[in-house]
């Protein structure tokens, strides 16, 4: 889609090559695929922004400038622009706006700026390089120091591409993206390639480095004189965190489902802009698959979808179900994409053909829901062992009665993790609670070759950076926020991949800070879970969607999918058992005896399958490492 990268040489005395170091940066950047790229260069520094072709309409952009004093590279989208002080006859161009407001503000500046981003801003007269990144982290940034030169992309590819001489991999690093899928926020697999860390702005200068956060979630709480004034804020908030992502002209897609938070989108999409065309994509299960029944959940999203559709005159929806074959090619086009692989390709092969149909009718804006189960609808559930530690024991128990006879759930199984989450009653736990036991479990489930997690210590290495879920409910759910901020190193890729600009307003910045800050009894009520969604967009939405409190699953025919080629996977791990990396850091041997009875009905065995799968797509990223030179 779009793509920043420079070279920045901080000693003043060096003698910098500019048009050596453009043409690595249109190299590096043309070999990653990008049409379009500009170059520009000021006092040391050389910056470029890329492009694709397919772009146009889309809100997010790449753009450089140099005020003379400044050189400024960025990519994303500012939703602020209109608030921000600024001069007569300023620029709305987002790589001036943001030299402005380092001008202002320094490396205060990314405070004062909302919206999707990343930028890179050389000082020629301070000779400082500043690295920044959004509050969500939606835009990633890597950087290489090199003595007193700093190498920066938003692609991994690309920035190994412009230093080909950094080969070394980090051994703990790549132990967490095999256990987990996630590398730790600011690090990568690569030992000498960091990561600018979401919400943060490092800067680098001969005299030192350093990075700082510029935004940490509200500590505060906001409380409204009536149970109304949360919900039209909340409106409010969503109104604008839709809005402001839309595209500038053409449709708007919908990644639709049968849930709150998509259908939340679409019927909002309608009413901030009723002449935007609004289509819907939807994955439905293959046909004739039969797929297993379990409670509380549903698989197929078709009869919400309609009832959607109906309530919506302008919505058109497409429904698409995928072959069985098609993770491959996914798995290898985001590992050439990202360098790193896919956490879930099955769920990725499910969801392609729905953002395919977009492609094919011209719709490359697409929002989504993510981040609507940590804001807008949260389902309220921490609000349990809040109660608890309040000592709110009759409105603990009329809580707890209401969410057993609404959702189905057992009292006492609720009651026994709301005691667990208390941080009163974890107090007396604590002696006997294990906080090594998520992250051994996750060992457990992984697929690692014996002693290659021991050898770099990384259980001991996971409780020191406190990697365990925290036991408080409220806590959990700023947990989920940092993990969430992890996996953003997919972002851009499966965005070129499926040639589609994600937006997501339900992980705005102010959506979350109003989520965060409001009472939990605003998200469950009665028994009621998700109670703030459900009154915001009653108005919006047919009642089977509102009322609806079953999940649907997302690609659920997996164990069919792998089942149905588990012979041609068989053969294909066998073309990489002798690659000495693969051996070393995964247990083919186990590999290979789980996927030999993948059909049979092992008690346990379907709940690994993705775990089975995920080690498989390992396998070939490890083997892509050794095709680069990679070395431990």
């Amino acid at each position: 889609m779009y793509a920043i990268a420079g070279i920045v040489h901080l000693d003043p005395g060096a003698v910098a090559n500019a048009e050596a170091d453009g043409e690595a940066l249109r190299r590096a950047l043309s070999g990653a695929g990008y049409p379009t790229i500009e170059t520009r260069t000021h006092a040391g520094a050389t910056f470029a922004v890329a492009r694709d072709a397919w772009v146009a309409g889309c809100r997010k952009s790449a753009t450089l400038a140099n005020d003379g004093d400044r050189l400024t590279a960025f990519v994303g989208r500012l939703d602020n622009v209109a608030a921000l002080p600024t001069q007569p006859d300023q620029s709305t161009d987002p790589a001036t706006i943001v030299a402005d407001a380092h001008r202002r503000w320094n490396d205060q500046a990314p405070a004062h700026l909302l919206g999707d981003f990343a930028y890179a801003v050389w000082d020629a007269r301070d000779r400082r390089l500043h690295l920044a990144r959004d509050v969500g982290g939606w835009h990633i940034l890597y950087y290489l120091r090199q003595a007193d030169r700093v190498v920066f992309s938003d692609s991994l590819p690309v920035l190994l591409a412009l230093a080909p001489d950094v080969r070394r991999l980090d051994p703990r690093v790549v132990v967490d993206v095999l256990v987990d899928g996630l590398p730790p926020v600011g690090r990568t697999i690569w030992r000498d390639i960091h990561a600018v860390a979401p919400a943060s702005i490092a800067g680098f200068a001969r005299g030192g480095d350093d990075t700082r956060r510029y935004w940490q979630l509200p500590q505060t709480s906001l409380r409204f004189a009536r149970d109304d004034d949360y919900v039209d804020a909340a409106r409010a908030l969503l109104d604008e965190a839709v809005r402001c992502r839309l595209p500038t002209h053409g449709a708007v897609g919908i990644a639709l489902s049968g849930g709150l938070d998509s259908a939340g989108l679409a019927a909002t999409a309608a009413a901030v802009a009723p002449d935007t065309a609004v289509f819907g994509f939807t994955g439905v299960p293959a046909p004739g698959v039969v797929l297993p029944h379990r409670p509380h959940q549903y698989t197929d999203e078709r009869p919400y979808v309609q009832a959607l559709s109906e309530r919506i005159p302008a919505l058109q929806v497409a429904y698409a179900s995928s072959a069985v074959d098609v993770e491959e090619d996914i798995n290898a086009a985001i590992v050439g994409l990202a360098g790193m692989p896919l956490n879930n390709t099955l769920n990725a092969a499910w969801l392609s053909p729905a953002y395919a149909a977009a492609a094919q009718r011209g719709v490359h804006s697409v929002l989504t829901g993510s981040f609507g189960n940590i804001t807008l609808s949260y389902d309220g559930t921490s609000l349990l062992p809040a109660l608890l530690d309040q000592g709110r024991l009759i409105r603990f128990a009329t809580e707890l009665a209401g969410l057993a006879r609404r959702g189905g759930n057992s009292a006492y199984g609720l009651a026994r993790s709301a005691i667990g989450n208390s941080r009163y009653f974890s107090r007396y736990r604590k002696m006997r609670r294990d906080p090594g036991l998520w992250p051994r479990q996750r060992l457990e489930w992984a697929f690692l070759a014996d002693g290659f997690a021991e050898s770099v210590d990384w259980l001991r290495y996971q409780l020191e950076d406190e990697a365990s879920i925290p036991t408080n409910g409220a806590d959990h759910r700023a947990w989920h926020i940092s993990r969430s901020q992890r996996q953003r190193h997919l972002h851009a890729p499966l965005q070129r991949y499926w040639r589609a600009e994600f937006a997501q307003p339900l992980a705005d910045q102010r959506l979350i800070e109003f989520c965060m800050a409001i009472p939990l009894e605003q998200f469950l009520r009665g028994g009621e879970t998700r109670y703030l969604a459900r009154r915001v967009l009653s108005d919006r939405l047919p009642a089977a969607i509102v009322q609806n409190r079953l999940r649907g699953r997302q690609c659920p025919e997996a164990v069919q999918r792998v089942t149905a080629r588990a012979s041609h996977l068989l053969a294909e791990l066998d073309r990489y058992i002798a690659s000495p990396l693969v051996r070393h850091c995964l247990d083919v041997v186990k590999i290979r005896a789980h996927l030999s009875r993948i059909g049979d009905t092992v008690p346990g065995e379907v709940a690994r399958v993705q775990y089975l799968h995920r080690a498989l797509q390992q396998v070939r990223f490890l083997d892509y490492l050794e095709q680069l030179g990679a070395t431990l």
